[in-house]
Parts: structure tokens; sequence; C-alpha cells
């Protein structure tokens, strides 16, 4: 016959004994409390098959023969439903910022022989750069006797313009007006979400209306060339 303690103290919690414990010689016990209290508890045959079948078990639901109810979830914290007019705004200023990135851009047409000869898109200029480029970067050029600006192309890949430091000088003020005004027709729109109070009159808000048409600045090669 097998006798089954268990014993808070014991390695293995669980010990199996040919022979019952000496009661002389160890504290046994019969209680849960005796279990804490350090006693050495034999388990019954019925206790024996309930943690054979449930192995997972704690040593107390063990004891006792029945398994702790499992904690029910709390149900989730409902998810407010947004504010319409707060989803509508923020739609509407995603639009505007598409449309002020979309507007970032300009072209330059090459001209030979009065034929145009290649028109490339150009990566934006922010205005750090060309507040940059007309005080600092193109006067120290001219002034070691370059008279040429290399621009790079916004294509895959890129190609270099060798543009004449006067026709930079003569249209980056142009590019400096139309940024000027996209600028301010972003803050406009912006202006305008804020304060609209009705999702109808976020919705007549032209994001794309009044922007000026892209620039495209023609480098005359046979100008220049001569010149």
């Amino acid at each position: 016959m097998i006798y089954t303690y268990i014993n808070k103290d014991a390695e293995t919690i669980y010990v199996e004994l040919d022979a019952p414990l000496d009661q002389d010689n160890n504290q046994i016990g019969s209680t849960w409390e005796d279990y804490i209290d350090g006693a050495w508890l034999l388990l019954n045959d019925e206790q024996v098959a309930f943690h054979d079948a449930n192995p997972e078990a704690s040593v107390e639901e063990i004891f006792n023969m029945q398994l702790a109810p499992v904690p029910e979830e709390p149900d989730p914290t409902p998810v407010p439903e947004p504010d319409p007019l707060f989803s509508a705004r923020q739609a509407k200023l995603e639009e505007i910022r598409i449309q002020d990135k979309f507007s970032e851009k300009f072209f330059v047409s090459v001209t030979s022989g009065g034929v145009e000869v290649a028109n490339y898109e150009m990566p934006w200029i922010e205005r750090g750069l060309r507040s940059s480029l007309l005080n600092t970067t193109l006067p120290s050029l001219l002034s070691d006797g370059i008279t040429i600006k290399k621009f790079w192309t916004n294509t895959v890949p890129s190609e270099c313009i060798d543009a004449p430091i006067s026709w930079v000088e003569e249209n980056l003020p142009l590019l400096e007006i139309y940024a000027t005004r996209t600028w301010d027709l972003m803050k406009a729109n912006e202006a305008a979400a804020y304060a609209a109070t009705t999702i109808e009159e976020i919705a007549q808000i032209d994001v794309k209306a009044d922007y000026p048409l892209f620039l495209t600045f023609e480098l005359n090669l046979d100008k220049y060339e001569q010149a």
C-alpha cells in the first residue's frame, strides 16, 4: 500500500511512502491549518484520485477536492464613439496637409533653338535652403569664379542640371512668392477647419481652391551659352 502525504517543506510537497509516518517523530496533522504550520497530512484515496485527475491544481485545491472558480474577465471598458465633428475636422486637416505637400514641386523646361529638349520635375527647395542659396551659396560660388550651380532632378536616377547662377538668382524669388502663397492658403484652410462648428461647414472647405499652378522655369540654353 502507498501512503501519500503532503508537506509544504518537502522538496516535492507530495511524498509517497510504503508505510505511514511515525507520529512520535513527525508532526502529523489533519487540517489545512496544520499543513500551513508545517505538519504532514495524509491524503485519502479520494484526494489522491483528485490529484491524479487534476495535476495542475494547487495543493489547497487537492486537499479540499475542489477547484477554485476561474475568475471572470472584467467587461472591457467601452470605447467612446468618436465625436463626428472632431473626426470630420481631423480628416479635413489631413486633406489640407496632403494638398500642401502636393504643391511642393516645380519644373524646369530646358530649351534650345526654341524647342523644349527636356522637362524636369525638381525636388522642393525649403525656405531655409532658398535663403542660404541667395545669401551664401551663390555669392560664394561667384566669388570663387564659378558661374554654374548644379541641381539634381526628382527622377530616379537623378539627372544633373547645370544652372547658370544668374538664372537661379532671377528665379528663386519667384519660388519664394509661390511658397508664400501656398503657405497662406494652407494656414487659411486650417483656420477655417478649426473655426467650423458643423460637419457641413467643414465639408464645404475646398482644399484645392485658389492653389497656384506649378511653376515651370524656362532655362534657355541658347541665351546663356551666348552670354
